[in-house]
């Protein structure tokens, strides 16, 4: 009886520190496991984070870019609404006359300064007699600002509104006239001096002293 247990009891140790042995690896080998699959899923969680980043950055900047078209189409409608309302119309036609009175006989006491569309500018001097009309061919450069300055729509204003446009002295007369888009524009301008008026006025005597000395 002594011999039997003496033989069965190293055998239930071995036994039971195989077992032993089996479970620890078994639990190693599955916590290693988990601890990678863990790891694994963290990185790709940090990965779908970097591009959930990313995507949010392409939004941002998209946004920008919209904001500064934004601007952009604003600042364009705002210049586009100026010029419309200075928009310059077709020129046709400017003059000045001018006169002063009473006139003595045999006197001229009066001339104009006439400036057509193609650039012909037509001058009666005022106090020449004979009344001759001469015309001389102005640039194209003198053309381009004469016109605009005649076609203003301040002048034209001004040409429609009351006559006379300012309080004139009962001897000495001046009006101007504008035809701009086939709509006449005039009215006395005696003494005025609105920058409008005073510009015309300006122009026109400047272009009979270059091209009709």
């Amino acid at each position: 009886m002594h011999l039997r247990l003496h033989v069965v009891l190293p055998l239930l140790v071995l036994a039971l520190g195989a077992c032993g042995d089996d479970a620890s690896d078994g639990g190693t080998g599955t916590t290693g496991t988990t601890a990678t699959t863990g790891t694994s899923e963290g990185s790709s969680g940090g990965s779908t984070g970097v591009t959930s980043s990313e995507t949010s950055s392409s939004g941002g900047t998209s946004g920008t870019s919209g904001a500064d078209t934004t601007t952009g189409s604003t600042g364009v409608d705002t210049t586009d609404g100026g010029s419309t309302t200075g928009e310059l119309g077709t020129f046709e036609r400017f003059r000045l006359d001018s006169a002063a009175g009473p006139c003595p006989p045999e006197a001229d006491c009066d001339g104009f300064i006439e400036l057509l569309a193609d650039g012909t500018l037509r001058v009666e001097t005022f106090g020449d007699v004979e009344d001759t009309v001469v015309e001389a061919a102005i640039s194209d450069g003198d053309l381009t600002e004469a016109a605009a300055i005649f076609s203003d729509p301040a002048l034209l204003a001004l040409l429609d509104g009351p006559d006379p446009a300012c309080d004139p002295p009962s001897d000495i007369f001046e009006s101007m006239t504008a035809v701009v888009d086939g709509v006449t524009h005039d009215t006395s301008t005696t003494f005025c001096d609105q920058a409008p008026i005073a510009a015309a006025r300006q122009m026109a005597t400047g272009l009979a002293e270059t091209y009709v000395p």
